[in-house]
């Protein structure tokens, strides 16, 4: 068997290194690319960190602006704290007024640059009025008041310490007309507690 291979390869009847791919099509095998052989390139070093472009700069500064005006716009004006003001403190005035009938005591108003309070007559002198509807409470910040009546500043006593005062018999009706002047700014606005003991916003 050997010597036939032999006589075989010596009369090129069998190539000596056969090729997988016959000789036509040799061109054709498939070759590797750049890329492929050495990888894709590196970035360079820094590539891909150069900090925000000026497009997304903008779309932040836009998104900034709508949300500053937002807040802005959710913050109440002269004219909404002011009528806020107004609003609350006449309902608790007729409250206090509603409070005296039930009662059958006098219960006073007090106003002060800070806020109003209700105090009730008791052994002969007013003492703070215990109730969870009718508690102390502050102006808006901002909102300025005072007291006109029949005298121009309603009634005071040396232990007011600069609260003004007005009040309601047991029968609901003041001891004088009091017109209450809330002021914010440019803007002012009224309430009127008059001689029958109605409270009211006069437009």
């Amino acid at each position: 068997m050997r010597i036939l291979l032999q006589m075989a390869l010596e009369g090129g009847l069998i190539p000596k290194s056969p090729s997988p791919f016959p000789r036509r099509f040799a061109s054709r095998a498939p070759s590797l690319s750049r890329w492929e052989r050495e990888g894709a390139p590196k970035a360079r070093k820094g590539e891909g960190d150069q900090g925000f472009t000026l497009i997304e700069l903008m779309v932040v500064l836009f998104i900034i602006g709508l949300v500053a005006g937002a807040v802005v716009l959710a913050l109440p004006g002269d004219s909404a704290a002011l009528s806020e003001d107004a609003d609350r403190f006449a309902a608790r005035v007729a409250a206090a007024r509603d409070e005296a009938v039930v009662s059958a005591r006098p219960i006073a108003v007090w106003i002060a640059p800070s806020g109003y309070g209700f105090d009730a007559r008791q052994d002969r002198k007013w003492v703070p009025l215990n109730a969870r509807t009718l508690a102390n409470r502050d102006w808006n910040p901002g909102t300025i008041a005072r007291i006109e009546g029949a005298t121009g500043e309603g009634e005071r006593t040396p232990e007011d310490q600069g609260r003004a005062r007005f009040w309601f018999d047991a029968t609901g009706l003041p001891n004088m007309p009091v017109t209450v002047v809330l002021a914010r700014g440019t803007n002012s606005d009224r309430i009127v507690i008059s001689a029958t003991g109605e409270v009211g916003r006069p437009k």
